[in-house]
């Protein structure tokens, strides 16, 4: 039993006695902390290369309301929720404003588990896309019907 009425010099002497547990016990802690910081900081690093995009397209009439501008914020407010219990750095949702041709474009990037928050329609006069898809127009094959010839073989045939 220490004797509390010898003040801290018992606390200092059981410190000195025992210093190679507490050496052996800081660099413990020293090391199960360096891991957690690396296991985060990959954690962090693999959810940035998992990134959602969307891309936003509004019509030539787009004027929205003071109540969906606020509506779209509180949802973009929402996405560290969504996620859970990530590192900070890979919580943010970038917002990249664009125009090409007159065409406004509003890209959202986030995390990939919220990407389904980030492609939900806000607005009534924008088209919620895919920047990376090909927007062509789809090929429609029909089951046992010859393809139509060219144009240009059928131009030199006449010939």
């Amino acid at each position: 039993m220490p004797d509390f009425a010898a003040g801290p010099n018992w606390l200092v002497g059981a410190v000195w006695n025992g210093r190679w547990w507490v050496l052996a016990g800081s660099v413990g802690a020293v090391c199960v902390w360096g891991a957690v910081r690396w296991w985060w900081l990959r954690r962090a690093r693999a959810l940035l290369l998992e990134r959602s995009v969307v891309a936003l397209v509004p019509a030539a009439g787009f004027d929205p309301s003071l109540e969906e501008i606020d509506r779209h914020a509180a949802r973009l407010a929402r996405v560290p929720s969504v996620v859970g219990w990530a590192p900070q750095r890979a919580l943010g949702v970038r917002v990249r404003l664009s125009s090409t041709n007159s065409q406004l474009s509003y890209r959202l990037e986030g995390p990939a588990q919220a990407a389904a928050l980030l492609q939900l329609q806000g607005f009534a006069d924008v088209d919620v896309v895919d920047p990376y898809a090909r927007h062509g127009v789809p090929r429609i094959r029909f089951e046992g019907v010859p393809p139509l010839p060219r144009l240009e073989s059928t131009e030199g045939a006449s010939a």
